[in-house]
């Protein structure tokens, strides 16, 4: 059975799996629905320790990102890697699949993950943002996949249609990663 649970928690209880796992963080916008979903997979880490920015993992990973956009969002032409900071991920429109959703906002989904070499950092979140950690059991990416559909319906305010397709467009991408070959 699929297990899920604060990073902080997790960290606190020193419960994060040395063999890897997966993590899921949220950067939503305080006044719209723009919002940066961040999936980041680990394995065979070294050494976890908290630093001001958050926590940092001594161990190669894979990430991927998604992008809810309202549709009220000025820079909508601009690639989403040069928007300001807080707003961009690392792709241009080439390297996402975009699903224009029914409320008219613009789900971006990579269709490739990137490559972290070495370590990497996952930053600590605040106010409505959150940061889960998800155990590699059998079921883990039906669990990935229900949460994020979750997410987006009730975070996001998608309609479930588009929640949906966006949660299995990203599973898609996660099951790329390569960290655990």
């Amino acid at each position: 059975m699929a297990k899920a649970m604060p990073l902080l928690k997790a960290y606190m209880t020193n419960s994060i799996p040395p063999n890897g796992g997966f993590i899921i963080t949220s950067y939503f916008d305080a006044d719209t629905v723009y919002t940066i979903y961040e999936v980041t997979a680990y394995s065979n880490v070294k050494d976890i320790f908290k630093s001001p920015e958050g926590w940092v993992f001594k161990t190669d990973g894979n990430r991927t990102h998604a992008l809810v956009e309202p549709p009220t969002f000025n820079l909508r032409y601009t690639e989403p890697v040069h928007r300001e900071k807080g707003k961009s991920i690392p792709y241009r429109f080439s390297e996402v699949d975009i699903i224009d959703g029914k409320k008219l906002e613009k789900i971006m989904i990579p269709k490739e993950p990137i490559m972290l070499y070495s370590s990497f950092t996952i930053l600590e979140t605040s106010g409505d943002n959150f940061t889960y950690i998800f155990f590699p059991t059998e079921d883990v990416y039906t669990a990935i996949r229900k949460f994020m559909a979750d997410s987006f319906y009730n975070d996001c305010g998608l309609v479930k249609e588009n929640a949906i397709e966006a949660s299995k467009l990203l599973l898609g991408t996660v099951k790329k990663f390569s960290v655990w070959k």
